[in-house]
């Protein structure tokens, strides 16, 4: 994909999809948004750990840079962001692999 946006479209539901697969109904994840994660967090309780936690909040945060560049709409995905963004879903999926 050479469209900024619609990595950041990918890269979320990626995000979503590793994290929903362990939840279901109204306790998934609804979005990336800090007031996502953090009512998911209540909804989950003490099933979400610091571990899974910390990657989500990162991956939030790569997958907004992919789209504060609105000058940038139609440029390709960096490299080195794709990196960091495939390293921390790895993290996650393990992560969200040990949740009870």
């Amino acid at each position: 994909m050479t469209n900024s946006f619609m990595n950041k479209v990918a890269a979320e539901r990626s995000v979503l999809s590793v994290v929903n697969a362990r939840t279901t109904g109204k306790r998934q994840l609804t979005g990336l948004s800090s007031a996502a994660i953090e009512l998911w967090c209540r909804k989950i309780g003490t099933e979400v750990t610091k571990d899974v936690v910390e990657p989500l909040i990162s991956l939030a945060d790569l997958c907004q840079r992919l789209s504060d560049r609105s000058h940038e709409t139609f440029q390709p995905l960096d490299p080195l962001l794709a990196t960091k963004i495939e390293s921390s879903l790895c993290i996650l999926r393990t992560a969200v692999a040990r949740m009870p």
